[in-house]
């Protein structure tokens, strides 16, 4: 008869399942810290991620913030009549900054003031001062129409020995004409003009009126007007001799 097949597991079988399994733990063993740094990896990645997504915000955010006291700035120097000025036909009044600020006694409107001044052409090609304005001493009496209008009001208020830069817009200059054929017509005007005295008296007012006229030229006219007069007493007393 046939021989029985014998189904128990030899000793050799069982130390190689021993060992198939102690592989499989030990490959276990080796892989967990793979999967565990992979983890921690993944993780430092999504942080990193959402840092930059918090410092984008925190950037936009910061730029923003700025942006504000810029437009205040801005809006500081439009507010600015002087730097605000426009060479424009909406330009209508004058504009003006002191570049020295003196400290004698202050022009009025009815004072006798004596001033220096130049002008150039703005918003022109001729940017030069203009020759005919560069005058270095004139006096007149403010508030009689001696001066022009954008000048005299930009001069008021101003103290002896200060400067003022003064921007006068056509309507208070030479208006839509041409004037002396060195100023355009619409032309605005940017003066330097320096306060040099301010009459407070009778006498002060007719030094500075003699002044202007000329000292040299007064005692010759004085002369002219004392032999007009005398000419005739004295041919008198020649045809009586």
């Amino acid at each position: 008869s046939p021989q029985a097949t014998n189904s128990t597991p030899t000793a050799t079988q069982n130390i190689s399942i021993i060992s198939s399994v102690s592989r499989m733990v030990h490959s276990a063993l080796l892989l967990l810290p793979l999967l565990l740094s992979n983890g921690a990896a993944f993780t430092s990645v999504q942080q990193s991620m959402s840092m930059q997504r918090y410092q984008s915000t925190s950037t936009t955010h910061l730029f923003s913030t700025q942006a504000s006291p810029l437009e205040v700035v801005d809006s500081e120097a439009q507010d600015d009549p002087f730097n605000g000025y426009e060479t424009a036909d909406t330009q209508k009044t004058i504009a003006f900054k002191d570049t020295k600020v003196g400290s004698g006694s202050t022009a009025e409107k009815g004072n006798l003031i004596q001033v220096k001044y130049s002008a150039k052409l703005m918003g022109s090609k001729y940017t030069a001062n203009i020759k005919e304005f560069e005058v270095p001493n004139q006096v007149f009496q403010t508030g009689e129409q001696r001066c022009l209008p954008g000048l005299e009001e930009g001069m008021m208020g101003m103290k002896v020995g200060g400067s003022r830069l003064i921007r006068v817009p056509p309507n208070k200059g030479y208006g839509d004409k041409w004037y002396r054929g060195v100023v355009p017509p619409n032309s605005h005007l940017e003066f330097d003009c320096t306060l040099v005295n301010v009459a407070q008296n009778g006498g002060e007012e007719f030094m500075m009126k003699l002044e202007q006229f000329g000292i040299e030229r007064a005692v010759g006219a004085g002369l002219c007007f004392a032999y007009l007069a005398l000419s005739p007493i004295i041919e008198k007393k020649m045809a009586g001799m």
